[in-house]
C-alpha cells in the first residue's frame, strides 16, 4: 500500500513505513487527519522521514536490548506516529505527547486513538513548550523522545503561521550553554534539563538529533544536564525542505554559528550501506571521520539545493541515561 492524500487525509502501511510484519497493537493500515500545521508524514518517501527513518529504527534497538517502555513521552508528535510506532515495538501503555499547537495535538490524539488496536493505552496530552505541557501529568518515565526543532526563527518569523517544525523562538529565558547554542541544540539541552525531574532512574531520553555538528558536541548535551550519555543509533537522511532548513542554518553559518556539515547522498548510502542504525551507532564517531572528506557547509550546501540537487545528513540519537543523583 502506498500513500493516498484526499485533502488533509494520509493512510499509512505500518509494514512498510515501520518495516514491521503483522501489528499487534495498532492497525495494519494507519488512516491520519492532518492539520495543516501538522509535520506531512513523508510515508512514500521513508527514507526522507524521521519517524520511519530515526525513531523506529532507535525504538527497535531498545527493544532487542529488552527495554520496553510502559510510560513512554514524545515531544512534538505532529501526525502522532512517533506514538503508534512506540505502542507497536515499545509497547507503551501509558503516553505523553505534545505539540506547539492545540489543532495539531487534537488531530494527534484522534490519529492516535482511531488506530490502536489496544484498548488499555492510557494518552496524556499537552499544547506548549517542550516538555512543560505534562509537568505534574506524567512521573517515572521509562523513555521520553524528542525530535526538536534546531534553528532560531528570524525576527519576523510566526509560529502560528503555517507547517515550521524546524524552527523555535529564539528569545530563552534559560541559561543556555554557550556550545548549545553555537551548535543550534538548544533545545535539546532545554528537553534534557526538563525530562530530568519526569524520568525514573535508568529512564532515558532519546534525542533525535541531524548531525550536522560534530558528534562530540552532541554527545557534550548529556552530560551538561547531568546524565550517561552515548551514541544509540546513526543513520542519514535525505534533507528534506531543503530550502527552508539548509538556507536557515546557511544564514546562522554565515553570522558565525557552526559550521555545520551535511555530505552528497550517493557518500551517505555508501558509507552506510548494509548497516543496521544500531551497528552505525557503535561505530558512529569512526563513520564520522570517515565522512570528513566529504563534508559540504551550509553555504555550499544550499548552492546546491538551489540548482535542484539533492543534499543529505547524518542523524543521531543520542541516548541519555538518568543516573542516581548521588553518581552526579
Amino acid at each position: 500500500m502506498g500513500t493516498q492524500i484526499d485533502f488533509a487525509e494520509l493512510v499509512v502501511s505500518p509494514g512498510e513505513f515501520f518495516q514491521v510484519g503483522e501489528t499487534e497493537r495498532i492497525r495494519s493500515s494507519i488512516g491520519l487527519k492532518l492539520s495543516d500545521r501538522s509535520y506531512l508524514p513523508k510515508a512514500d518517501d521513508p527514507r526522507a522521514d524521521w519517524v520511519a527513518s530515526v525513531a523506529v529504527p532507535a525504538f527497535k534497538t531498545l527493544a532487542q536490548m529488552g527495554f520496553l517502555a510502559p510510560k513512554f513521552c514524545t515531544l512534538g508528535t505532529g501526525a502522532g506516529l512517533d506514538v503508534l510506532a512506540a505502542v507497536e515495538i515499545l509497547e507503551a501503555r501509558t503516553v505523553g505527547f505534545t505539540d506547539l499547537h492545540e489543532d495539531v495535538l487534537e488531530h494527534a490524539r484522534q490519529n492516535i486513538q482511531s488506530n490502536l488496536l489496544s484498548h488499555d493505552v492510557e494518552l496524556i496530552g499537552g499544547v506548549g513548550d517542550i516538555l512543560s505541557p505534562l509537568v505534574g501529568k506524567v512521573s517515572q518515565v521509562d523513555v521520553i523522545y524528542e525530535n526538536l526543532p534546531n534553528i532560531p526563527m528570524a525576527g519576523s518569523g510566526d509560529l502560528a503561521d503555517g507547517q515550521t517544525s524546524s524552527t523555535f523562538i529564539a528569545e530563552r529565558s534559560e541559561e543556555i550553554p554557550g556550545f548549545a547554542e553555537k551548535n543550534l541544540v538548544t533545545l535539546h539541552y532545554l528537553a534534557l534539563q526538563q525530562a530530568h525531574p519526569v524520568l525514573r532512574v535508568g529512564g532515558r531520553v532519546l534525542s533525535s538529533i541531524g548531525a550536522r555538528v560534530p558528534l562530540s558536541e552532541i554527545l557534550a548535551l548529556s552530560g551538561a544536564a547531568g546524565y550517561n550519555g552515548s551514541i544509540l543509533t546513526y543513520t542519514w537522511k535525505v534533507q528534506s525542505e531543503p530550502h527552508e532548513v539548509v538556507g536557515g542554518y546557511a544564514q546562522w553559518e554565515r553570522e558565525g554559528l557552526g559550521p555545520f556539515h551535511f555530505y552528497p547522498v550517493d557518500v551517505l548510502q555508501d558509507s552506510f550501506k548494509g548497516m543496521s542504525a544500531a551497528a552505525a551507532g557503535a561505530q558512529a564517531l569512526q563513520m564520522e571521520k570517515e565522512l570528513s572528506p566529504y563534508e559540504i557547509s551550509a553555504v555550499d550546501a544550499l548552492a546546491l539545493v538551489e540548482k535542484g540537487e539533492k543534499v543529505g545528513h547524518t542523524v543521531a540519537i543520542l541516548d541519555s541515561v538518568k543516573i542516581p543523583d548521588s553518581d552526579l
